[in-house]
């Protein structure tokens, strides 16, 4: 029996290590040439940067047995700034423990408990799954088409440039748009509601300062901005504070979640939290 597993982000690489733990061999498809999907890290110069989720909820245990059960339980790492703040377009008001989640759509459940994350960013366990899987991974292998096969074969999957696979059975780890696409071709009614899903536009930008460019008085993990403060900003990170090791020695890593803006992004994520926290000077 085969499994085939489209979409190589986390979602994908840990169903199909699942699969392969249970004895059942299964081959990974992904469009993008680098797998991870919105897990990415970057590593220059000493600064662990993330372009995607830096964390996960602490109190949340399946990515934790994860890493555990691919070798990287030990690179796990506890969240070291907690705190957080509303920028109202006047100050910053501090807030309850789980309210800067809950305002940004993040589902909690009780106590947070903080955030963990891996020592070398998110991007580690990825890797590990990577190294698990490689023999089964496909990269630059986008699906266009999902059909039903005959004889044993369950599915016939095509790809960009004519060739195709198939396998006894499916698991679909992809944007719901995708998804939408995929089964709609199978005549699936459902999935009409997934191409309703909605996914806000949203451009992360990290900024290296000198840590004397920062004022002292910033504490806490960071900030999120009301929805009625007319900035461009969402919300903001203190890299460098929230996890250990983000930045060298006398160095600050700021991450700024910016909307759809005219202009570049990066002057704008600048000039607003120069503006919001009192920094002095250009980013490095």
């Amino acid at each position: 029996m085969t499994v085939a597993v489209v979409g190589a982000g986390l979602a994908g690489l840990s169903a199909a290590w699942e699969v392969c733990q249970a004895g059942v061999d299964v081959v990974v498809l992904d469009a993008a040439r680098q797998p991870g999907g919105m897990i990415v890290t970057e590593r220059r110069d000493g600064f662990v940067v993330e372009g995607g989720p830096d964390g996960f909820l602490a109190a949340e245990p399946d990515i934790q047995d994860l890493a555990r059960e691919v070798g990287v339980g030990e690179r796990l790492v506890d969240q070291v700034a907690r705190g957080s703040a509303l920028w109202t377009g006047r100050g910053l008001e501090a807030l309850a423990d789980g309210k800067a989640a809950e305002l940004l759509g993040i589902q909690v459940n009780g106590n947070v408990g903080g955030f963990r994350s891996f020592a070398a960013g998110m991007a580690e366990v990825v890797e590990a799954l990577v190294a698990c899987l490689v023999p089964r991974l496909r990269t630059t292998q986008g699906v266009t088409a999902v059909v039903r096969a005959g004889g044993a074969r369950g599915w016939r999957l095509s790809f960009t440039g004519g060739s195709a696979l198939e396998a006894e059975a499916l698991i679909l780890a992809v944007p719901a748009w995708v998804a939408a696409r995929l089964l709609a071709g199978l005549g699936v009614s459902a999935a009409r509601a997934l191409d309703t899903v909605l996914y806000a536009p949203s451009v992360t930008v990290s900024l290296a300062y000198r840590e004397d460019q920062v004022p002292q008085a910033v504490e806490g993990a960071g900030f999120v901005v009301a929805v009625d403060s007319g900035a461009a900003l969402r919300a903001s990170t203190y890299a460098w504070r929230k996890y250990p090791k983000r930045a060298p020695e006398g160095y600050a890593l700021l991450r700024a979640f910016v909307g759809p803006v005219d202009g570049d992004p990066s002057s704008i994520a600048h000039a607003e939290l120069a503006a919001i926290l009192g920094i002095e000077g250009d980013p490095l």
